[in-house]
């Protein structure tokens, strides 16, 4: 069998960036393209209907990711129609990664092992991970209890940001103004119903971290054995939310610090395959500070891929042990939006009609972007 002949199955892979890996897979070569999904929606149908030119066939796991059946389902999907390859996408990966030993056993799953994910999963490791490799990041507090919190309250300059340990994106993170907000909100996330329940995604307390002002930056990386072979930077013109989160107007970018800061962590921990890292680059010094390390393919895949860097492919390359030919740069200034999202972002909070006008004019003023790419 011919590499271009694999069976590729992308696990929760009704995502943007699943629909992205789908696309470059398939004009890379002719693999095969299954897409494993917990439950069909009607979200899922359309895109189905969107990308059918990529994905041969999707796969009803039948129950969610945590459910204690899921692997075995997974490993019965993988066996009935003889998977060469898995990658994890969406939520997947930290289950995948943890299943991985048995998974090899009938295929190549492309993501790191269990520890290493797990490492960056966990925001306050991420945290001793930077200061370790000398990285500059927020200053960070992890109170065990309110009695503790409320010890530092005094002590702590606001705003503050209330960040859960595990999660992604905006969720899981609030803002504090004063003393008493701080207590307030604190108490709110860590009490016994809100774990587990949208508002923590695990029985962790909650970290305390220094507000930053400033824009955010992503470094997506593609990584053997520790180096970084390829880096890439991109900058979150807008968030959904509009106050910090997932972009949605990004553009790529050329920032040589933020890339020497990404080799760093990356040589650090002798990291494998792709990599995404948050930064936020300080208002009032100009320094950039790492946030956050999320262990997987991201939400502006497509965008890293149509700037020339296709890294889904190179690590099925590498994983077969077959010789990469690395373009020599990317294309900067492509944008890449998500008008659907930015229609939301026109009706947050606060909301009054001046406001709402504003930001209507600037997300038709943004279809005047020239080289742009776009994700509905």
């Amino acid at each position: 069998m011919t590499l271009n002949q694999k069976n590729v199955l992308l696990v929760d892979g009704l995502t943007r960036a699943g629909s992205a890996i789908a696309r470059a897979l398939k004009c890379s070569g002719d693999f095969r393209i299954d897409v494993a999904v917990t439950k069909r929606t009607f979200s899922n149908t359309i895109r189905r209907m969107i990308d059918f030119h990529h994905i041969d066939s999707i796969h009803p796991v039948g129950c969610t990711l945590y459910d204690s059946s899921f692997s075995d389902r997974l490993i019965d999907i993988v066996i009935r129609n003889n998977t060469d390859i898995v990658i994890p996408t969406g939520s997947s990966p930290v289950l995948i990664s943890k299943i991985k030993p048995q998974l090899e056993k009938l295929c190549t799953v492309l993501i790191e092992d269990y520890e290493k994910v797990l490492t960056f999963h966990d925001k306050s490791k991420t945290t001793a991970i930077a200061k370790r490799s000398g990285v500059p990041h927020p200053a960070t507090w992890l109170p065990q209890n309110v009695g503790e919190v409320k010890k530092l309250a005094g002590e702590i300059t606001y705003p503050l940001v209330i960040k859960a340990r595990k999660g992604s994106g905006a969720r899981g993170v609030w803002y504090a103004s004063n003393r008493s907000e701080l207590i307030r909100l604190y108490s709110r996330a860590t009490g016994r119903h809100n774990i587990g329940d949208g508002f923590l995604h695990d029985s962790s307390r909650p970290m305390l971290q220094e507000y930053i002002p400033g824009k955010l930056h992503d470094v997506t990386a593609f990584c053997i054995n520790g180096e970084m072979k390829l880096g890439l930077t991109q900058k979150r013109l807008l968030t959904k939310p509009l106050s910090g989160g997932r972009g949605i107007v990004n553009v790529t970018t050329k920032n040589e610090q933020l890339l020497h800061y990404a080799g760093k962590i990356i040589d650090s921990v002798r990291w494998n395959g792709v990599i995404l890292m948050d930064f936020i680059i300080d208002d009032r010094d100009g320094q950039p500070k790492l946030l956050e390390i999320n262990p997987r393919f991201w939400g502006t895949t497509g965008l890293t891929i149509k700037a020339g860097y296709n890294y889904p492919y190179y690590l099925i390359l590498d994983a077969y042990g077959v010789k990469i030919d690395y373009p020599s740069d990317y294309e900067k200034g492509l944008y890449c939006r998500w008008p659907v999202q930015e229609l939301f972002t026109v009706f947050e909070k606060p909301f009054d009609m001046r406001v709402v006008s504003d930001r209507l004019k600037g997300f038709i003023s943004r279809f005047r972007l020239k080289n742009c790419t776009y994700q509905f």
